[in-house]
């Protein structure tokens, strides 16, 4: 095996699972139970991996298993060492990249492309499906069903997309304050923007995603398009998470990417 894997998926339950089998395979026992295993979840109300954290699990590591041939690491929802300024996560690359001797390093992330590219690229990455969207019956998520709406024209289309985004992102924004604001943690005012900003971006990322993964799943007779009109569709969305990964302006990136998927830029 190799000493560092990625695990992704839709359902963060699912991977911890799967992760704890897989430790379980290995120690020959179950996890939870063996002194060789070593688990990291997501810390407090605000759900972010700290440093101390990182380095308590490195201190660990760094040690000689007691009972089994290796140690066993499990990082849970690893984009929460990613919030802020990502210090969790460049904290661990040394470790990720050239563990102790013995030792078995899994990850697991619903929102992969929240994670740093050194990240990444250190691990094996497992991709198991994502399944947020049912085919079968086509429900979506209640913030979606207006992006459907009946609208003719196709540039007024594209605005009232748009609007539908901005307003989705406003909510996603206002629960990440509200979030960290009921939270119990005593954090400085700047650490409490980055944790804000990082939360408001993971919901940003994944609304994006979920029309991705929506478009490529509708049939033309459930859809009204055609096939090439929804691959332009998933093509747009592409280029609207890289505009706003490389920080263009939010509003003009989302009317472009909806002015793309209408086919009138």
């Amino acid at each position: 095996m190799g000493h560092s894997y990625l695990l992704t998926g839709d359902h963060s339950e699912s991977l911890g699972l799967l992760a704890l089998g897989l430790a379980g395979q290995v120690l020959d026992g179950a996890p939870q139970e063996h002194p060789d295993f070593h688990p990291v979840r997501p810390e407090s109300k605000s759900r972010h991996i700290t440093v101390d954290q990182i380095r308590e699990l490195e201190r660990e590591l760094y040690l000689r298993p007691y009972l089994a041939p290796v140690k066993v690491a499990v990082i849970f929802d690893a984009e929460r060492m990613c919030m802020g300024a990502a210090s969790a996560a460049n904290a661990f690359l040394k470790t990720l990249e050239e563990p102790p001797a013995h030792t078995l390093i899994l990850l697991t992330s619903g929102r992969p492309a929240m994670l740093l590219p050194t990240i990444i690229s250190r691990c094996l990455r497992l991709d198991l499906g994502f399944e947020d969207i049912d085919s079968v019956t086509g429900h979506e998520p209640e913030w979606m069903r207006p992006w459907y709406a009946g609208q003719p024209n196709p540039g007024l289309r594209a605005y009232a997309r748009a609007q539908v985004l901005h307003e989705h992102w406003g909510e996603l924004r206002a629960a990440a304050e509200a979030h960290l604001k009921n939270s119990d943690d005593d954090v400085e005012e700047d650490v409490g923007k980055a944790l804000v900003e990082a939360e408001f971006q993971l919901g940003r990322q994944e609304s994006i995603a979920q029309l991705q993964r929506w478009y490529w799943r509708l049939s033309d007779k459930v859809a009204k398009t055609t096939e090439q009109e929804r691959i332009r569709a998933v093509k747009a969305l592409e280029e609207l998470q890289t505009a706003l990964a490389q920080n263009s302006e939010p509003n003009l990136a989302v009317e472009f990417a909806c002015l793309r998927i209408e086919g009138l830029v």
